[in-house]
């Protein structure tokens, strides 16, 4: 409470800056050298109201290159200065207003053009039946799939990994791990690419990327045969915030709630002519402290008790990290764009945890006391460079788009353990021993090239077609030492391995669109073929396994107004095994519970087919989307509570092709906007899912769960805005175990300073302290109960500077994802 107390005073304290920051002027972009003038004044056509903020934009009328620009002022006036002889256009834009256009000409004769009132009118932005008429919405609804704008949902969001937090459908959970609907398995992307980072280290690497860099989240859970198949669950897409369309721009973001959690960032854009440049610098650390418990009941053939483990957990955990984000676009001509993007991740992690056991007999009385230290350090070293090359004959109707990508990783991870002997009151009675010390090696390279087609045929036809090639290498090192003495002479383990992992995957798609009226379809098909090789190297092992697959996909849209719109999708998705579910050595991630991989595991295949029936009125909009998912070969762990594993009684998780699995639900998701003064939305989803192990196995499950978001804003004044946002996941069943429910909490306040230049905020996570993991896992021999927080209560003070023009979104040139909201636009 004392955390909150300052971070409010702060705030408070903040808002007296205000005045100072009233007294400077909105810069213009750089003129060129000259004697010309434009000037004139922008109003809406409605009331000829002045507008303030509306871009003013000077390009040459031979070839469009930017020459110049200003930001209307207060009174909707600007005034560029400095302009040479010769034939221009000037665009004038602002959202929430249709763009206006003029040419002039300046000679040596009349140098200054008096562009007069230029009326603005408001337009409604068409989005397949959804109809805006007010400012950007909150929430966008589209064909397949909805955006959701980054500095609404979580206005006071520090980092990429908070703002997916309160994204409908979308959950974080406390150790950063990302799901859509319940779901871990989905694809991250990053400006329609998947992310650069995958696995474990994707949380520490999207708690690197600012909050205040991206535009928007795009949910996609039923993509097309354009994208990529993996991600059973679907595509998440982070969009960043593209290069600025004039002059100098830069920014600075900053939060922090303790002294070893903070986020901080800078970013500058640059727009010269054919020269854009955007770049970012984000650092992080995150320290907090993790408690929890693991209770362990063992049960003899009469189910009788035989003994019990209590451990409890505490220690620290955290992670430091820094990311650096470049962007440089050239414009080779009026239609080539040459783009080169330039990605580099550092990241350091610590985990200091002691667990403290006691052991109990069959009357639950005490007959031994011991603690394990363990202390762990990550570190990492990420470079992912892309190099794309776009040409444009028309805009989203006869595109090439070409771009070569290479991702190199180094991660290494220590980890040493010990055991304490303790007595009844906790004091250490001996030296330490049983000593282990894990050290992990890995170095992954990937290259990616691609190629993408887009030719329309007249106005009802659009074919999209292009061939990706992706290769990947992961090269591991696991070493294990003991000490069982503790005596400081350590002995190699059994458990040591190391393994070489490739894979290749070669792909070529089609998909072909129709428009006919209200009626729109679309029909896509990938073919892949795909190799991987898991080699074992102390041990001389292969496991090569060489597939193919087609994954054809399908959409029907029908629009019976303007403001309705029906569809119907389906598409084939695939999971393909990691690393960690192939290994076959142990990999103990505590002392009592191990994971054991497969090397033999098939990919697991998904046939989903989705409805969607969505409304949009002046108010907001409203969403039902029924699916139903059919997956083959599912992978599922096998948890086995009464293994041995290198002389201990442990419980093991190991991993299987089951049969089958099918799961249906559906989402409701709606959104309101009252005006200026409230804005929120709300999301519930329901869902079931059955496995079925097979007539040989006993691992099945099925069962029933939902969850539900709450997101509101309201805008007390045109400055100062309050949000909330709440989440809630019912209990649900697993195989031989089962969550408890789970929810979330957060409050946040801002305050703008001299419009949109400073903004100064303050957030409160899980004020209620209510944010904790509850599992029970068991069998007749075992039961087990954790219990897991994770120190997500906290108190951040968040402050944001912006200088020169606000960044403007543009078309990215390699991205992936197109940013209509129809295939025929």
């Amino acid at each position: 409470m004392r955390r909150i107390l300052f971070a409010a005073l702060g705030l408070f304290l903040a808002t007296g800056a205000n005045t100072a920051l009233a007294q400077q002027g909105r810069p213009t972009a750089p003129p060129p050298s000259g004697n010309g003038e434009l000037r004139g004044i922008v109003t809406a056509a409605e009331g000829s109201v002045p507008l303030q903020h509306a871009g003013v934009a000077v390009r040459s009328a031979s070839d469009s290159v930017l020459v110049a620009g200003a930001i209307t002022a207060e009174n909707g006036s600007f005034q560029i200065r400095g302009l040479r002889p010769g034939a221009y256009f000037m665009r004038v834009t602002l959202i929430g207003f249709g763009p206006q256009r003029k040419d002039f000409t300046i000679t040596p004769a009349a140098p200054t053009f008096d562009a007069g009132t230029i009326a603005m009118a408001r337009v409604a932005v068409a989005l397949q039946g959804v109809e805006v008429t007010e400012d950007r919405p909150t929430m966008v609804i589209e064909p397949d799939r909805n955006a959701y704008r980054a500095k609404d949902v979580a206005p006071a969001a520090a980092n990429a990994s908070e703002v997916l937090e309160a994204v409908p459908s979308v959950q974080v959970d406390g150790e950063g791990k990302v799901s859509l609907r319940g779901n871990e398995n989905v694809a991250i992307q990053i400006n329609g690419r998947p992310s650069p980072i995958r696995g474990p280290q994707l949380a520490a690497y999207l708690k690197g990327v600012p909050a205040n860099i991206i535009e928007r989240i795009e949910v996609v859970p039923n993509p097309s045969a354009k994208y990529d198949p993996e991600g059973m669950a679907g595509i998440i897409n982070i969009v960043l915030k593209a290069d600025t369309d004039l002059g100098l721009s830069a920014g600075l973001s900053s939060s922090i709630a303790e002294t070893d959690r903070y986020n901080a960032s800078g970013n500058v854009g640059y727009q010269s002519g054919p020269l854009s440049l955007m770049s970012n610098l984000g650092v992080y650390s995150d320290d907090r402290e993790i408690e929890g418990i693991n209770e362990r009941e063992r049960f003899d053939a009469l189910e009788s008790l035989v003994s019990v483990t209590n451990q409890d957990i505490g220690g620290r955990t955290g992670g430091k990290g820094q990311n650096l984000n470049t962007t440089v676009d050239y414009k080779l001509s009026q239609k080539t764009t040459l783009s080169n993007v330039l990605s580099i991740n550092r990241r350091h992690g610590g985990d200091t945890q002691t667990s403290r056991y006691t052991e109990l007999d069959e009357t639950r009385s005490p007959v031994d006391y011991y603690s394990r230290p363990r202390n762990t350090d990550t570190r990492g070293f990420m470079v992912d460079y892309t190099m794309a090359l776009k040409r444009v004959m028309e805009p989203r109707k006869h595109e090439l788009a070409t771009e070569v990508r290479f991702n190199r990783s180094h991660d290494e991870d220590g980890s040493v353990f010990w055991k304490q002997p303790l007595s009844s009151s906790g004091s250490p009675t001996t030296f330490p021993v049983e000593g282990e010390n894990n050290f992990t090696d890995a170095i992954t390279r990937q290259l990616t090239a691609q190629a993408d087609y887009t030719r329309s045929f007249g106005a009802a036809y659009k074919l999209e077609t292009g061939y990706k090639g992706n290769a990947r290498w992961l090269d591991r090192d696991f070493l294990v030492e003991t000490d069982s003495l503790g005596e400081g002479s350590w002995t190699r383990s059994d458990l040591s391995n190391a393994f070489e992992f490739d894979e290749t995957v070669h792909a070529a798609y089609g998909v072909l669109s129709r428009n006919a009226g209200k009626v729109q379809l679309q029909a896509g098909l990938r073919a892949e073929h795909a190799s991987r090789n898991f080699q074992l190297v102390d041990a001389a092992q292969e496991f090569p396994y060489d597939y193919g697959s087609l994954f054809p996909s399908g959409v029907i849209m029908y629009n019976p107004s303007e403001a309705t719109q029906l569809k119907v999708s389906y598409s084939r998705r695939i999971r393909r095994p990691g690393t960690q579910e192939l290994n076959p050595f142990p990999a103990f991630f505590d002392l009592q519970n191990v994971f054991i991989g497969n090397p033999e595991l098939n990919p697991e295949y998904t046939d989903a087919i989705e409805l969607g029936v969505s409304r949009t009125g002046k108010l907001g909009s409203i969403q039902l989307s029924p699916f139903y998912r059919y997956t083959t070969d599912i992978i599922r762990v096998n948890i086995n509570t009464a293994d041995t594993v290198n002389q201990r009684e442990v419980t093991s998780i190991s991993f299987e092709n089951l049969a089958t699995s099918n799961s249906w639900g559906a989402d409701l998701n709606g959104s309101i906007r009252l005006g200026q003064k409230f804005n929120g939305f709300t999301s519930f989803n329901l869902f079931k899912q059955v496995t079925d192990g097979g007539s040989e196995s006993a691992v099945g499950s099925s069962a029933v769960t939902w969850s539900a978001r709450f997101n509101g804003t309201s805008q007390i004044t045109p400055t100062f805005s309050v949000q909330a946002s709440y989440f809630y996941r019912a209990p649900v069943n697993i195989e031989r175990g089962r969550f408890e429910a789970f929810q979330g909490m957060q409050l946040s306040v801002r305050k703008k300073l001299n419009g949109d230049k400073a903004v100064v905020g303050l957030r409160v996570n899980d004020p209620f302290n209510t944010n904790r993991l509850r599992v029970n896992v068991g069998d007749d021999n075992i039961q087990q109960l954790t219990v897991r927080k994770f120190g997500v209560r906290s108190a951040w003070l968040t402050f944001q500077f912006n200088y020169g023009q606000p960044p403007r979104i543009r078309e990215r040139p390699p991205e992936q994802q197109p940013p209509s909201s129809t295939p025929f636009q």
